[in-house]
């Protein structure tokens, strides 16, 4: 039978963790907390909780962020040799345990996945939690052809598996959870939503989370996701006009602008936005390959509609190179969300209570 753990990162807790823990300990499933740096005042506390539970207390001495705090879980239980599935809980409380159990045996029938609980937001959720999920799960959808419901959960579970892939990922606070998300969908690693309990504290106030500096945070491993396009474009747009301003030839113009922005835009997203690991540098000349081959394909479709503009319709050759782009970028977001990332994610809806009691 498979272990089960909830990995908990806390910072400057307050007591109602030590009773989070027996709590969670009471249904069966084992513990790992990490002191995310709290500070010698809050020592006293994680002492308790060592005494009055069987938890594992992981500690930082210096505040180093959630995602930090997590990675230097999944690395403890990594080490284990025994099958067990995890499951991600906040320090708060704010997570209901028959959600977590549910989730854990979702994790256990489904090993090769991520499962996340999905907050319903509501009138009496939070106004800035309501507007700040919102906003980011727009952005995400967009940037990734992915739709995911509830893009700032803190409750995620998966099979032991998984965890050597969740310790490459870059982010040491809360981009950490977004850049977790944003890895899974460009890796093709299924993620499912199952609906949970929404919970907040008073107002959600015990939360650390800092809406300037977290947010932007958040949002710029998005906007880095999907900025390399913007730069090829532009690079593109602006070596066509060049060229095209000596040449006058379209096809000409079109093929070196094409060239450079794409080999640009290829290996901008292996060294930066992906940052791929030596094992994947392995596999660069069949992937360069491929690269190739569909950016033949889009290059000769960018090249008729292009012509079509300007030798048929007379519209003006940059304006047409604008359109051109514009029509072969939404055709091909459409194509990768319907036929690319359709299979990469798995959206559930059930009544996670009456399925807990079982």
């Amino acid at each position: 039978m498979k272990r089960k753990f909830a990995l908990i990162p806390a910072y400057k807790p307050n007591e109602n963790l030590i009773y989070f823990v027996q709590s969670i300990e009471a249904r069966g499933i084992e513990v790992v907390v990490v002191n995310d740096g709290s500070g010698e005042e809050y020592l006293p506390l994680f002492s308790q909780l060592e005494k009055n539970s069987r938890a594992k207390v992981i500690h930082f001495y210096v505040n180093q962020g959630k995602g930090a705090a997590l990675k230097e879980g999944l690395s403890y239980l990594n080490k284990l040799e025994d099958d067990f599935v995890v499951i991600t809980l906040d320090a708060d409380g704010q997570h209901s345990l028959k959600d977590a159990l549910y989730l854990l045996d979702k994790s256990m029938e489904s090993e090769d996945s991520l499962i996340l609980g999905c907050r319903e937001q509501s009138k009496d959720s939070p106004l800035r939690s309501r507007i700040g999920n919102y906003i980011t799960k727009k952005i995400f959808s967009i940037s990734t052809g992915v739709n995911i419901e509830d893009t700032q959960t803190g409750m995620r579970a998966f099979h032991k598996s998984l965890i050597p892939e969740l310790l490459q990922i870059k982010g040491e606070r809360y981009e950490y959870e977004m850049n977790m998300l944003l890895h899974f969908a460009r890796k093709g690693i299924r993620m499912k939503e199952y609906t949970i309990e929404t919970i907040y504290i008073d107002d959600n106030e015990e939360s650390h989370f800092d809406t300037i500096k977290d947010s932007a945070r958040i949002y710029s491993q998005i906007f880095k996701f999907c900025g390399s396009s913007i730069l090829s474009f532009i690079i593109d747009f602006l070596l066509y006009t060049i060229c095209f301003l000596f040449s006058g030839s379209i096809i000409l113009s079109n093929a070196i602008a094409r060239i450079i922005s794409l080999h640009f835009n290829f290996f901008v997203n292996k060294k930066f936005v992906f940052k791929n690991n030596k094992k994947d540098e392995k596999n660069l000349a069949g992937e360069y390959l491929s690269y190739l081959g569909l950016a033949a394909f889009i290059f000769s479709m960018n090249t008729l509609i292009l012509r079509g503009m300007v030798e048929i319709l007379n519209i003006n050759a940059y304006l047409a190179k604008i359109i051109t782009e514009v029509v072969l970028f939404t055709v091909s977001y459409f194509v990768q969300r319907h036929l690319v990332f359709a299979k990469k994610k798995e959206t559930v809806r059930e009544n996670n209570y009456a399925a807990s009691l079982k």
